[in-house]
């Protein structure tokens, strides 16, 4: 794998009207290409990437051949986000902006267990996201239903998390 940066931290804000605790986001270097050349070929190439890569990513599985990654990492949240509060996790996550980046965010909510609705969950980091501590904000989106916004410098992720 080629060049590889680190964030400074994961932030956490709480929207609910619920505490969060029991935090566990999962962070997945994946082994496909993100397809970031500047050029006019370099596009048409990300374009033929992003149509012809059909593997599969899982943020979940331990073996990196079946979970088709380099790289995962997994940050515990020790602490209890009161509904309306902050947090932080203090960390130094790796990524590498020519590959697909891939979360899992997990916790409870109110005593019961949520994560994202899916094991593969692509929001991809640019170098610009170097040195920055994203935000992954959770929040009630037509009714109960809880959405995570996970904000980036280089761009935004939405995803809806489901009890499990």
């Amino acid at each position: 794998m080629a060049k590889a940066s680190q964030l400074s931290g994961l932030n956490i804000s709480n929207d609910l009207d619920k505490e969060v605790s029991d935090i566990q986001i999962i962070s997945v270097i994946s082994k496909k290409s993100a397809g970031v050349e500047n050029s006019g070929l370099g596009w048409l190439a990300s374009g033929w990437n992003y149509a012809t890569a059909w593997s599969y990513v899982d943020t979940t599985v331990s073996d990196e051949s079946i979970g088709n990654w380099f790289s995962r990492e997994i940050f515990p949240g020790t602490s209890i986000i009161k509904a309306g509060d902050r947090g932080h996790i203090e960390c130094k996550p790796w990524f590498n902006e020519k590959y697909r980046h891939y979360w899992m965010f997990k916790c409870n909510i109110g005593g019961k267990r949520f994560k994202i609705d899916k094991n593969n969950a692509q929001c991809n980091l640019w170098d610009v996201d170097a040195s920055s501590a994203p935000s992954f904000v959770l929040h009630n989106a037509e009714g109960s239903t809880v959405r995570l916004t996970m904000i980036m410098n280089s761009g935004n992720g939405y995803f809806t998390m489901e009890e499990y």
